[in-house]
């Protein structure tokens, strides 16, 4: 093997972004993933039920380093489907399926890792992809530091859960959690809470990695897409931590921040 990266794709925007800063690297897709393969780039379908196949043609595309990015949900695994490579392992998936992503993601990374190669994170192989601490757009009031602060507050107690990257607040009031459904469910069933349920305050969205997960894998992530559905639901800001949050198409993510009112607070340090 050698230092060729290899780009395990799920949908969404970054696996294309990480292509396009790494030109000769592997493009993998999944079977039943819709992702668009870039062009100018070798090319792998893979399956979740045929790893050994995987494994096997990475090494002879001479991958080194494996990225994951973009997002896949949960798969449905036919052990009669299995090959040889993906049956053994069967056992210690299964056994994860039941818990939090970290802990399935873990194993994943794991698995790679023992098989010769060598787990990046998305922010590791692309520059610019995260933010400096800052504020975008207006400066966020007392009420939504402390909205702010609750969110965060609430993130630090389910860690040991594995459950939870985002949360919203209002008036000091929890208007929901990001769980598997993700962020886009959480932002519609907030935009339908009751105004007399926000205390008289817009709320706020909290968005950060889960203290301790491994940020190789599970790196959160923005958009434009993010900000629209924020101000659709009514909220003020999105706080993220410096470093810690992917925001993707950051010059549109700062023009639709302004053109909603909204704010980014980009934290530098943790509450």
């Amino acid at each position: 093997m050698t230092d060729r990266l290899a780009i395990i794709a799920g949908t969404g925007d970054l696996p294309h972004r990480i292509a396009a800063s790494n030109p000769g690297a592997l493009f993998v897709t999944i079977k039943g993933v819709e992702v668009d393969a870039p062009e100018g780039h070798d090319l792998v379908e893979a399956s979740y039920e045929k790893l050994g196949a995987l494994f096997k043609a990475m090494r002879g595309a001479g991958v080194g380093r494996v990225v994951f990015a973009g997002k896949v949900d949960r798969p449905k695994l036919n052990p009669l489907r299995m090959d040889r490579v993906t049956l053994g392992l069967f056992p210690r998936v299964k056994a994860v399926l039941g818990k939090g992503d970290d802990a399935l993601l873990r194993l994943v990374a794991e698995v790679f890792e023992e098989q010769g190669f060598d787990v990046v994170a998305a922010t590791d192989v692309t520059q610019g992809l995260s933010l400096d601490a800052t504020i975008i757009g207006r400066t966020p009031s007392d009420q939504d530091r402390y909205d702010a602060d609750r969110g965060w507050s609430i993130l630090d107690t389910l860690v040991s859960e594995d459950l939870a990257q985002g949360a919203v607040v209002a008036g000091g009031q929890c208007l929901g959690i990001e769980t598997i459904q993700g962020t886009d469910a959480l932002l519609r069933f907030v935009g339908e809470t009751p105004e007399h349920l926000k205390q008289g305050a817009r709320g706020v969205f909290v968005k950060r990695p889960k203290p301790g997960q491994d940020g190789r894998m599970d790196i959160p992530t923005i958009g434009p897409a993010t900000i629209t559905a924020v101000a659709q639901a009514g909220l003020g800001g999105i706080v993220i931590p410096a470093g810690g949050v992917i925001v993707m198409d950051q010059d549109e993510v700062e023009r639709l921040v302004h053109e909603f009112d909204l704010f980014l607070d980009v934290r530098g340090d943790a509450p």
